[in-house]
């Protein structure tokens, strides 16, 4: 009788460290996720003022450059 008693509580315990390992990895997936989603964020802001500074400066170097830089990062955050 106690050896069954033994072998459910190891078993609880079993159970309890796989979930615990599945939560973790789940946490970990979430954060890589999001990490990613950061950086494409990143990357699309500064595609976005590099194609408008070059517009900009196109059209007005210069002031042109800065202006069309500040919209096409602002456009990017979209």
């Amino acid at each position: 009788m106690p050896y069954s008693i033994m072998q459910a509580g190891q078993s609880t315990k079993n159970k309890a460290t796989g979930s615990l390992k599945t939560l973790s990895d789940l946490e970990q997936n979430r954060e890589m996720t999001n990490n990613n989603l950061d950086q494409q964020q990143k990357s699309a802001q500064l595609s976005g003022a590099g194609s408008g500074a070059m517009i900009g400066t196109q059209i007005m170097p210069g002031w042109g450059t800065a202006i069309g830089a500040a919209v096409g990062f602002v456009a990017g955050s979209l």
